[in-house]
C-alpha cells in the first residue's frame, strides 16, 4: 500500500481483500444501527453522510486479536470497512462528506479510538533499544496490523488532503490529538512508527500553529527518556523528524535553538542504549554544526565529558561522530579542540578492545582530518606517538598494521619530529623505570624495618 499517494487497490491492501467483494451480510457487529453493507460510492448524496457515520462507528469498535478464533466475521467486516474508507477518502472533500463537521468529528474520533490501542508504555524497552542488529523487532500480529495499517493510512491521507477546510481540520486535529499521535511512538512495531513519523512530519509542515507545540512535546519526551525512563521505542523516528526541522532553521540560529541542542539533543548521548538511535542523533548534531561551526567546540566538550569509559560499543559510536564533526569544521575551530580531542584519541589507541583502537586509527584515513593533522603535527604527534608505539605490540593484527602505517606516514612527513618524539619517549620510559625502582626500594626498606621490630607482647 502506498503510504502517501494513490488509491488503495485490492492487490496492495493489507490482507488482499477486494473492495468489490460481496460484503458480509447481516447487521454491523456490536451495534444496533441497521446494516451498512452498502458501499459509500454507491450511496446517494443524501444517504452518504449517515452511511459514512455508521461505518465510522463500526470501525471504532475494538477487538481482541490475541485470540485469532474470536469474532472473525466482525474483525473482517471492520477491516474491509476501513479499506473502503481508506479508498473513499481520496475523493474530493464534498463527495466524501468531509465538508460536514459532524462527519469529520466522527472520523477523528474513530482514529483516536484506534490510536489509543498503541498508546501504552513499551515493555522491555531497555533491552529492545540496545541496538543489536540481530534482534527481531516486536511486531503486531498480522491481523491486528492489517487494521492499524489502514487506520494510519486514513490519517495520513486526511492530514495531506488539501481540499479539506483548514479551520475545520484544526478544530479536531488539535493539540490533544497531536499529543495522542506523539504518545503512540511507544509502539513496538517499527512499521507503525514509520507511519507515525510521516504523519507527524506532514502535520508539522501543514499546520504552522502547532510547530512550537510539537517541538516542545518532543523535548519533553527526550527529557523523560534521558533522565527518568529509558523505555521508549520511537526516539530514532522522532530524531528523524527533527533532522528535517533543524535543516530548515534560519540563520543565524536563535538562542532557543542553541539551547535545544545543548539541553535536549546532547544529553541523548548519555543512555546506555544510544546505539539504537545514534545515526539519527548524529545527523541532527552535524546539521547544527553545519549551520554554526562555533557549536563544534560545545559538542566536543560534551562528548569528551560524557565519554563512555566502560562501554566499548559507545566509544566506537562517539569516535564515528567525532570524525563527522571534524570533517566539516574550519581550521580555526579545529585548533580549539585538537588538544583534548587527541588526548582522548591517544587513550583509545591504548584500548585493549580492538574495535575501539581500530576506529581511532581510522581517523587518519579521512583526507580532511589527515590534512589538519599534518598541518598541526607539532602539537598532535607528541600526544599520540607513545600510544602508536604501544600499538605495535597490540594483540590484534589489524590494529598493529594500521598503527605501523600511521607511524610510517609521519616518518615520511616529518622524520626529525618523529626522532625527537622517540627520544622523549625513551627518556620518559627511563624515568618511569627509575621511579618504579625507587618505589620498590622504599617498600623493601619498610619491610626490612618491620621485620627487625619485635612484636608487642
Amino acid at each position: 500500500m502506498s503510504r502517501r499517494t494513490g488509491a488503495v487497490t485490492p492487490s496492495t491492501a493489507a490482507g488482499g481483500v477486494k473492495v468489490g467483494k460481496a460484503p458480509v451480510k447481516g447487521k454491523r457487529p456490536g451495534s444496533g444501527v441497521g446494516d451498512c453493507n452498502q458501499f459509500l460510492k454507491d450511496a446517494s448524496a443524501q444517504e452518504r453522510p449517515n452511511l459514512f457515520m455508521h461505518k465510522l462507528r463500526l470501525c471504532s469498535k475494538s477487538y481482541d486479536f490475541s485470540d485469532p478464533e474470536s469474532e472473525t466475521v466482525a474483525k473482517e467486516k471492520k477491516r474491509s470497512t476501513l479499506l473502503e474508507i481508506c479508498e473513499f477518502i481520496n475523493a474530493p472533500a464534498k463527495t466524501c462528506c468531509l465538508v460536514s463537521e459532524n462527519v469529520l468529528a466522527a472520523l477523528f474520533s474513530m482514529i483516536m479510538t484506534n490510536l489509543m490501542t498503541l498508546n501504552e508504555p513499551t515493555t522491555n524497552g531497555v533491552e529492545m533499544q540496545q541496538g543489536s542488529e540481530e534482534e527481531e523487532p516486536a511486531l503486531f500480529c498480522e491481523a491486528a496490523y492489517s487494521h492499524m495499517e489502514l487506520v494510519m493510512e486514513i490519517l495520513l491521507r486526511l492530514v495531506t488532503k488539501g481540499d479539506t477546510d483548514a479551520k475545520m481540520m484544526k478544530k479536531h486535529l488539535n493539540t490533544e490529538f497531536v499529543s495522542a499521535v506523539l504518545g503512540c511512538f511507544t509502539s513496538r512495531d517499527p512499521r507503525l512508527r514509520e507511519y507515525l513519523k510521516t504523519i507527524l512530519h506532514r502535520v508539522y509542515g501543514r499546520f504552522m500553529a502547532y510547530r512550537l507545540f510539537i517541538r516542545k512535546a518532543i523535548i519533553d519526551i527526550f527529557f523523560q527518556f534521558t533522565y527518568e525512563d529509558p523505555r521508549h521505542a520511537g526516539i530514532g523516528e522522532l530524531l528523524e523528524i527533527l533532522g528535517s526541522i533543524i535543516n530548515g532553521f534560519a540563520l543565524p540560529l536563535k538562542e532557543e535553538h542553541r539551547q535545544f541542542l545543548i539541553k535536549s539533543l546532547l544529553p541523548l548521548h548519555k543512555p546506555a542504549n544510544v546505539a539504537a538511535y545514534h545515526p539519527q542523533l548524529c545527523y541532527c548534531i552535524v546539521q547544527f554544526v553545519e549551520k554554526d561551526e562555533r557549536l563544534a567546540e560545545i559538542v566536543m566538550q560534551h562528548l569528551l565529558k560524557w565519554w563512555p569509559h566502560t562501554n566499548s560499543q559507545k566509544q566506537v559510536l562517539f569516535l564515528g561522530e567525532i570524525e563527522e564533526i571534524v570533517e566539516i569544521i574550519a581550521e580555526g575551530e579545529f585548533t580549539k579542540i585538537m588538544v583534548p580531542l587527541f588526548e582522548r584519541v591517544a587513550k583509545c589507541l591504548l584500548s585493549p578492545h580492538f574495535q575501539v583502537a581500530e576506529r581511532a586509527l581510522c581517523l587518519w584515513q579521512s583526507p580532511q582530518i589527515l590534512e589538519l593533522i599534518k598541518q598541526y603535527r607539532g602539537v598532535i604527534i607528541p600526544i599520540v606517538y607513545p600510544a602508536l608505539v604501544v600499538n605495535g605490540q597490540h594483540w590484534h593484527q589489524s590494529v598493529q598494521s594500521l598503527g605501523e602505517q600511521v607511524l610510517e606516514l609521519y616518518l615520511d612527513i616529518d622524520k626529525p619530529l618523529i626522532d625527537e618524539c622517540r627520544q622523549r619517549h625513551q627518556e620518559q620510559i627511563s624515568e618511569d623505570q627509575q621511579m618504579k625502582a625507587a618505589r620498590e626500594a622504599k617498600w623493601k626498606a619498610i619491610e626490612e624495618v618491620a621485620k627487625t621490630k619485635k612484636p608487642v607482647q
